[in-house]
């Protein structure tokens, strides 16, 4: 083998090889958080309502409403009316901006209800991490709502309370209220279906 075979072998090393490192950096680019909790919601097996198990995690799928009480809230980018929305920014530094400092998430969400048909859980979690398509996106920032009438699919943690039923019922007799809750460390997850 010559000389220039060589290095002509050694050049389309080089470029295969870079080509696949940039592969794997934009696919790494693509899955983003939104995405991998996305995929696991996707694939985590849907509970009716109604068999809700008190103390487990849970993943169940319906229709948001509104707590009557409740007032939504006005998302800070798109000031859309909305019963959550998760909001990240990045503050960038350097000379010329491109290397990103720190990451700042911002979650809120009003207590709302989800309805499979099966029954009704109230959803009260400290922060939601949603992951459904962006209302507002640019290069510093992007942000998520969820707004009343969306289909959902969420997981979170389980609990179930009894109701208090007028008359002399014992508490074997009365109802069961079931909420779903999430923590600031471990967020509620939630994704909007389209279907």
């Amino acid at each position: 083998m010559s000389l220039s075979s060589i290095m002509d072998l050694a050049l389309w090393g080089t470029i295969a090889s870079g080509g696949l490192a940039f592969v794997y950096v934009m696919l790494n680019a693509w899955r983003t958080d939104a995405r991998r909790t996305r995929g696991v919601l996707r694939r985590a097996r849907v509970v009716r309502i109604a068999d809700l198990v008190d103390g487990q995690l849970a993943c169940i799928e319906g229709v948001v409403e509104r707590e009557r009480e409740g007032e939504p809230l006005e998302a800070l980018v798109s000031r859309r009316q909305c019963i959550a929305f998760d909001t990240t920014v990045q503050c960038f530094q350097g000379k010329d901006f491109t290397i990103p400092a720190r990451v700042e998430v911002m979650r809120r969400m009003v207590p709302f209800f989800v309805f499979d048909g099966s029954g009704r859980v109230r959803i009260d979690a400290a922060e939601a991490a949603l992951c459904n398509r962006p209302v507002a996106r640019s290069e510093r920032f992007e942000e998520r709502i969820l707004v009343e009438g969306a289909r959902v699919r969420l997981a979170g943690s389980v609990s179930l309370e009894p109701t208090l039923a007028a008359g002399e019922r014992g508490f074997r007799d009365s109802a069961l209220k079931a909420t779903m809750t999430g923590t600031a460390k471990y967020p509620l997850l939630v994704d909007v279906t389209d279907r």
